[in-house]
């Protein structure tokens, strides 16, 4: 099952990296086609972040520890380990069958979404697919993704 592609959000990074770049389409280079790879897919980077961070990632990626530790680390950007090892796709295969339920209703399902941008609107006064998150911004973020798993960890207890 495949949760989410970086591939669905390109067209609305490129439309605003143009916007705030001052570039046209045929001006692009190479290195700004990814920026704008980076940048549509730096929301789905920011969930496998915690995923690994958290040990939720799938027997595919155990063949890397020494990337998934960089990712752990802050030295790899998640949205950098999203494209380089998971091609640009988010797949249930990413994940350990324990967590894959959480996802399925809190990705999946479209909250994360939500959360995610509301939080990039009001802690970091930017705009979705505008920017790549830094370390540091997901480390703000984290929070609420471990809130939303204990709230789903206690909604299933209950």
């Amino acid at each position: 099952m495949c949760f989410d592609k970086v591939d669905y959000y390109c067209e609305k990074a490129r439309e605003a990296y143009c916007q705030t770049e001052a570039k046209g389409g045929a001006a692009l280079t190479e290195d700004d086609e990814y920026e704008i790879t980076r940048r549509a897919g730096s929301h789905i980077g920011f969930f496998l972040t915690w995923i690994v961070r958290r040990g939720f990632g799938g027997e595919i990626h155990r063949e890397i520890p020494e990337i998934l530790e960089g990712v752990k680390a802050g030295r790899l950007l998640g949205v950098d380990f999203f494209l380089r090892y998971c091609d640009g796709k988010f797949w249930d295969e990413d994940l350990c069958p324990e967590i894959l339920p959480f996802v399925v209703r809190y990705y999946d399902g479209g909250q994360y979404w939500k959360d995610y941008v509301q939080w990039v609107v009001e802690v970091l006064c930017d705009l979705p697919l505008e920017f790549v998150g830094s370390w540091e911004d997901y480390l703000q973020f984290e929070p609420l993704l471990d809130q939303a798993y204990q709230d789903y960890q206690d909604d299933m207890e209950g």
